[in-house]
């Protein structure tokens, strides 16, 4: 992948040699938003107080993680992703994370791991699919992209930074430029899963109550909120299970969709 070139003009990334026209993310609200849950079951099978899941990060779908560069946190930058961007002909940002979900590739770009600028999605062939401005939206944590309905599932809080109000999980129409919804404020802290007809998310802090949260995939309500004994570090998929390592133990789900 040849190293990225933007230019920031009025607020809008515009991309040289690139073949992904670039995606500006909007807080706008519009669109339809109509529910897709036709049901699910969620059960918690077991919670290991001193266990942990091995290989948690790989099995989450991280590849990569730094603070900055040379301040690596986990992995290896992969050889075809560009190491950097040229914002403005001016700045020059790294990349900071990478992870995959499904058949795609997440590349991060921004001054740290807390200040997401752009999001590079790279699918299996590793053509980049498109290609997304977040100058507008804060500390994004994770995205995920489904092509086929072109809508951007992305939550924006990680670590400790930023309040509860904050913690949401945001779908946002690339056809349409609007976001269609964004869920309540406490749901989201990190990765989070997108099925078929909802989503899975965490929340929580070592200081206040913890959860886990089932979330209707077409217009944001909570259906589920169940509570953990201590905050998640992710929420993993396998098989038709939810992993869910904690800073103390672990759980292990059972979840399915009618």
């Amino acid at each position: 992948m040849t190293r990225l070139t933007l230019l920031l003009l009025s607020g809008l990334l515009v991309p040289h040699f690139l073949s992904a026209e670039p995606i500006v993310l909007s807080t706008e609200s519009g669109g339809k938003a109509e529910a897709a849950s036709e049901g699910f079951v969620l059960e918690q099978l077991k919670f290991n107080p001193s266990g942990g899941v091995s290989g948690a990060k790989a099995l989450s779908g991280s590849v990569y993680e730094s603070y900055r560069p040379g301040n690596v946190w986990h992995g290896e930058l992969p050889g075809f992703i560009s190491p950097e961007i040229e914002v403005g002909g001016e700045e020059v940002l790294p990349c900071t994370d990478v992870y995959e979900s499904g058949r795609l590739i997440y590349a991060h770009y921004g001054p740290d791991h807390y200040q997401t600028k752009a999001i590079s999605i790279i699918d299996e062939t590793r053509k980049e699919v498109a290609l997304i401005s977040a100058f507008s939206v804060e500390n994004i944590a994770r995205a995920i992209f489904d092509p086929e309905t072109g809508i951007l599932y992305y939550s924006v809080v990680e670590g400790n930074l930023d309040g509860k109000d904050k913690a949401r999980i945001h779908a946002f129409s690339t056809k349409e430029g609007v976001e269609l919804w964004r869920s309540e404020a406490g749901t989201s802290h990190g990765n989070f899963l997108v099925e078929d007809q909802h989503i899975i998310s965490h929340y929580g802090f070592t200081d206040e109550d913890d959860f886990l949260f089932v979330i209707d995939k077409g217009n944001g309500k909570t259906l589920k909120k169940s509570q953990l004994k201590t905050a998640a570090d992710l929420v993993i998929k396998e098989g038709s299970k939810i992993l869910v390592p904690c800073y103390q133990g672990s759980y292990e789900f059972s979840f399915s969709e009618n």
